[in-house]
């Protein structure tokens, strides 16, 4: 049911290609939107069908009408019939790329909200540099340009000389984090030291991950250990097949993709993600609330984040690096002993003053207002 609304709110509209599954640019649009619901109308048009889906408070519409041209055309027609005064809220490229093949006057009152386009994001391939490129130039004539993260709004600034605003996405942030509460519980219950060292990667299996990185780094190690490989992705036969080659694989599951990677993130020792690059790092969030340690690469959003709102360590992409980094967070943060905990409390603090949901959202209306 739609919220009634007074003279004073917004009506909000986000334009998305998918909702699901559920991963980074998803679930920070459903956070959004929930959040803005509380006090404005919120509508999330949707191209491709998503299934049953709710998001609280918050209208979702499908557009997907079979073929892109005929989806293309229903988005049209909906935004021509939009009411007067609806803000509409491009989520990244792909959702840009569709409004300006079907509605391109739309963009001038239109706020882009860019989740996507670092340096390393554009040379992963032709096809999306190329959309990347009409897109992130069209962004000049919307009304404003919202950035994730200081290193998009860089990629901008510096590839298209696009003006933005920087906000963080939303996080779910209670006063006490899952981490803590659980350290909290189990005080006077050590972890069993000689079991395995629980590892997990969390992700989607694509190049800028490097989980080629980890596979190989596996026989390096010196511990007893196990791993989890959670999200699936396109080079995952790739990585299975390097994995039974290096005669690791027995002590690999592979888990695809979750809706929920909470319990997985319980159930860890490190988190292994060496990814090249990041435009926000949500993994590494969910990982420092559950008090999981990170070894990550020195590479773009992780060096801003590691070690002091997301305790762990940084390393190179390489086997010998990675599994020196992986062995010593494994030992220091075991326990995790008093000092480790001490970093993990304090990294809690620094995530809710630098991240607050009030001030986010604050900012959000100030663009929106505008």
């Amino acid at each position: 049911m739609t919220p009634r609304v007074s003279a004073a709110d917004l009506q909000v509209t986000f334009l998305a290609t998918v909702l699901t599954p559920r991963r980074g640019m998803e679930n920070a649009l459903v956070r959004l939107a929930s959040a803005l619901a509380e006090r404005h109308q919120v509508e999330i048009l949707v191209l491709h069908d998503p299934g049953p889906v709710t998001v609280p408070g918050v209208t979702v519409t499908c557009l997907d009408a079979g073929t892109e041209r005929h989806t293309r055309a229903a988005l049209r027609r909906r935004l021509r019939a939009g009411a007067s005064g609806e803000i509409l809220v491009l989520t990244g490229v792909w959702a840009g790329a569709q409004l300006l093949l079907a509605a391109p006057w739309a963009l001038r009152s239109a706020v882009a909200w860019e989740h996507s386009l670092t340096p390393t994001r554009l040379a992963t391939g032709r096809r999306f540099r190329l959309r990347a490129e009409l897109v992130a130039r069209s962004y000049r004539r919307a009304r404003a340009v919202v950035a994730v993260s200081p290193v998009v709004a860089s990629t901008l600034c510096d590839q298209w000389s696009v003006a933005t605003v920087v906000l963080p996405n939303l996080l779910d942030l209670p006063e006490l984090s899952p981490g803590a509460t659980r350290h909290a519980a189990r005080a006077d219950d050590p972890p069993d030291s000689s079991a395995p060292v629980r590892l997990l990667a969390l992700g989607q299996a694509r190049a800028v991950k490097n989980f080629d990185v980890l596979i190989r780094s596996l026989p390096l190690l010196t511990m007893d250990w196990r791993l989890r490989m959670v999200g699936g992705g396109p080079l995952e036969p790739e990585l299975q097949a390097q994995a039974r080659q290096l005669g690791v694989d027995d002590r690999i599951e592979w888990v695809g993709d979750v809706a929920d990677p909470g319990p997985l993130l319980a159930d860890s020792d490190v988190l292994v993600h060496p990814a090249s690059s990041e435009t926000f790092g949500y993994v590494l969030f969910e990982a420092a609330e559950h008090w999981l340690p990170v070894v990550a690469c020195d590479a773009p959003v992780m060096n801003t984040l590691v070690p002091d709102t997301v305790p762990g360590l940084l390393t190179q992409a390489d086997p010998a690096h990675l599994a020196a980094a992986v062995e010593e967070a494994a030992r220091r943060y075991a326990g995790p002993g008093a000092a480790a905990a001490d970093e993990f409390r304090a990294a809690d603090a620094l995530r809710r003053r630098a991240y607050s949901a009030r001030a986010t959202i604050a900012a959000w209306e100030e663009v929106l207002h505008e």
